[in-house]
């Protein structure tokens, strides 16, 4: 296709773009090819061109969308004519069919955003979790721990480890005062970690996480630089229920996803109703 009458066309793309009030009747019924009978119109490759392109990004993806444009429409033709009508009617059924769905899945989508319920409490994930807490298991082991990695040049190990072995909040509290002085990472196990997470942190190797976290509910580590302090508060094995913290987002979207369905399962039945009532369509038995 000659380059000046592309770049003209991206000219107008984009103070079409720009210019809303430009965008008239007689503008968008422009053709600017034609194929087997059927036309291009600007307002089509307007539709098409995505915004924000560059002239040689716009020239480019104009000239690939005409000429496949172009192309399509003839095979197009050369389908036509060359399927048998059985072959044709079924393309129709299943154009009309997706047309249906596509319709119909985008009204549903529409009100689903206009007016579906998506505040979901602490208590509904709560009482959804104490309903189904079987369903859910743990492929892997959890931990609550206190973690704590100190700079090996620091010599108040004894505290550490005597603060961390310490149920006492008043202890907890001076060696979160500790660390947030000192520690170069540290964690005071209010929540639930993965184990093999955990350790990616330490340089310890366990190969049967059962039998440790049975046997060790304090272990620290090191390397040539750091120490590693880490206290079990608790912990849960493989094939365990999952604790609640860790399918919270997982139970959140179930609910959500319920809650559509409820949604589109009661608009469709409140619609067919009305039609009922309203006599809006006939059914002719065999």
């Amino acid at each position: 296709m000659n380059k000046n009458i592309l770049l003209s066309v991206v000219i107008l793309l984009a103070v079409l773009s720009s210019c809303n009030e430009l965008f008239n009747r007689k503008t968008t019924n422009k053709v600017i090819a034609v194929a087997a009978g059927n036309e291009l119109l600007y307002s089509q490759l307007v539709m098409a061109t995505p915004r924000g392109m560059n002239e040689i990004d716009s020239i480019s993806f104009v000239q690939n969308y005409i000429e496949k444009w172009v192309k399509n429409n003839l095979l197009l033709e050369k389908a036509e004519l060359n399927l048998d009508n059985h072959t044709l009617n079924e393309i129709e059924l299943m154009i009309d069919n997706y047309k249906t769905s596509l319709m119909v899945f985008q009204y549903q989508q529409m009100l689903v955003q206009q007016k579906l319920d998506t505040i979901i409490t602490e208590e509904n994930i709560e009482d959804y979790y104490a309903d189904n807490a079987g369903n859910f298991k743990l492929d892997s082991s959890v931990v609550k721990a206190v973690f704590v990695k100190l700079p090996k040049a620091l010599h108040n190990s004894y505290n550490v480890r005597q603060w961390i072995r310490s149920n006492r909040e008043e202890d907890l509290i001076s060696l979160e005062d500790y660390c947030y002085q000192h520690a170069r990472n540290f964690d005071m196990g209010e929540n639930w970690i993965s184990f093999s997470d955990l350790l990616r942190f330490i340089p310890r190797k366990v190969n049967d996480q059962e039998a440790f976290l049975k046997y060790n509910r304090f272990f620290e580590s090191q390397d040539s630089l750091y120490r590693y302090y880490v206290g079990i508060i608790d912990y849960k094995l493989s094939y365990d229920t999952t604790p609640i913290d860790f399918v919270k987002p997982q139970i959140r979207n179930i609910i959500l996803n319920r809650r559509k369905m409820k949604f589109i399962n009661d608009l469709e039945n409140n619609i067919y109703r009305d039609a009922v009532n309203q006599k809006r369509f006939t059914i002719y038995a065999n």
